[in-house]
């Protein structure tokens, strides 16, 4: 049986990446590592991934928590620089 950490290492993205798409989703994080590394695959995937920290980004705005808020616009410019936003035709 393949492990959470071995699911995180093949996904292509970080832990707290994989973290904010299983909060945007609502999935536990096995699932979310396999979706994020379908979504990795194609431009739309990952057009997609970016709307997911853009979205949790605007839900913490909304909030206090301008900790989290920070910590979560650091890793979506770590994200950036990894995979910049694609252009869609």
């Amino acid at each position: 049986m393949i492990s959470l950490d071995e699911c995180i290492g093949m996904s292509g993205l970080q832990e707290d990446e994989i973290a904010v798409v299983a909060e945007h989703e609502h999935v536990p994080l096995m699932i979310a590592a396999e979706l994020a590394q379908t979504l990795l695959e194609t431009p739309k995937g990952l057009y997609r991934l970016h709307g997911m920290f853009l979205d949790r980004l605007a839900v913490l705005a909304a909030g206090r928590d301008r900790t989290k808020e920070r910590q979560l616009a650091t890793l979506y410019a770590q994200f950036l620089v990894r995979y910049p936003v694609p252009r869609i035709l």
